[in-house]
C-alpha cells in the first residue's frame, strides 16, 4: 500500500510540472512582428535612392534600346506625429525629405526640403502605407514564413499576393548591420519583352531598410528578320530596355529626433 502511495504522489508531482511548464509556454505571448514597422513619433530614416529613366524619345533606331538616364538623390521618412484618422485609428504622419545629388556638394552640407506627406497605420494585423493617396499593405501580422496576403486590398489596382521571402535573417548592408530582416516579395513577373519586380526588406526597430522596383519594357523592332529578333532577345532584358523605369532605396542611417 505505502508503495502504491509513493508511485501515486511521483505521478501527481510528475504531472503538476508538466502542466505547469505547458502552461507557461502557453502563457508566453505570440511574437507578432509588431517592431518590424516601428510606429514611435519622432523614427526616421535615411535611404541613397538610385533611379533609371529610359528615355524612349530617343530610343536608338538600330539597337532599339533606349538611353538610360540615371538620377541619385537622398530620401528622408520621418514619423513626424501620430494623429487619429477618421476612423478614429492611430495614424502616422510621415514626412518625406529630399536632397538631390550634387557631385560638388556632399549631402551632409546640403538642406532638407519637404518633398511631400504620406500616411501609415499599423494595426493589429497590418502594416499599411498610403503612398501618392494610393494604400498599400506592406506587412501582415504576425510575421511567419507561411504568410500571404493582398498587397492591393485597400485600393482599387488589381491583386498582387504578397509573402515573406525570408524572416528574421541577419543582413550587413554597407555600414549597416541588423540581426533580424524580414524580405517581402511583391511581385515578379517576366517575359521576352517584359519585366516587373518588386522587394522590400524590413529590419526589426528600423522599418523598412530596402526596396528594388522595376518596371520595364524591350519592344523589338517590327521589321526585324527572325535572326535580328534572336540575337535581340538573347540580350538579357536588363540591357536591351525600351521604356520604364527602375530604381532601389537603401538605408544610409536612422534613429530619432
Amino acid at each position: 500500500m505505502k508503495r502504491i502511495i509513493t508511485l501515486f504522489s511521483l505521478f501527481l508531482f510528475i504531472s503538476i510540472g508538466f502542466f505547469s511548464c505547458k502552461k507557461k509556454e502557453d502563457d508566453k505571448p505570440v511574437d507578432m512582428g509588431y517592431d518590424y514597422f516601428p510606429n514611435q513619433a519622432g523614427r526616421y530614416v535615411v535611404y541613397d535612392v538610385d533611379s533609371i529613366h529610359y528615355d524612349d524619345f530617343n530610343i536608338n533606331l538600330t539597337t532599339h534600346i533606349s538611353p538610360a538616364i540615371e538620377y541619385k538623390f537622398q530620401i528622408k521618412e520621418k514619423i513626424e506625429s501620430i494623429y487619429m484618422d477618421n476612423e478614429n485609428r492611430p495614424t502616422m504622419r510621415l514626412e518625406r525629405y529630399m536632397k538631390y545629388f550634387d557631385q560638388a556638394v556632399p549631402y551632409t552640407q546640403m538642406q532638407w526640403t519637404l518633398r511631400n506627406v504620406w500616411s501609415e497605420n499599423r494595426t493589429s494585423t497590418t502594416a499599411e502605407k498610403v503612398e501618392e493617396n494610393m494604400r498599400y499593405i506592406k506587412l501582415a501580422f504576425p510575421v511567419t514564413s507561411s504568410k500571404t496576403w493582398n498587397g492591393n486590398a485597400q485600393n482599387t489596382d488589381p491583386a498582387m499576393n504578397y509573402s515573406y521571402a525570408s524572416i528574421d535573417q541577419p543582413l550587413q548592408m554597407g555600414l549597416l548591420a541588423f540581426d533580424s530582416v524580414a524580405q517581402v516579395n511583391q511581385v515578379d513577373n517576366s517575359t521576352l519583352i517584359t519585366k516587373q519586380y518588386s522587394i522590400e526588406k524590413y529590419a526589426r526597430k528600423a522599418g523598412l531598410i530596402y526596396k528594388q522596383w522595376i518596371d520595364i519594357q524591350s519592344q523589338p523592332a517590327s521589321t526585324w528578320n527572325s535572326a535580328q529578333l534572336s540575337a535581340y532577345l538573347a540580350i538579357p532584358i536588363l540591357s536591351r530596355v525600351t521604356k520604364g523605369n527602375q530604381y532601389t532605396m537603401t538605408a544610409s542611417y536612422y534613429g530619432t529626433e
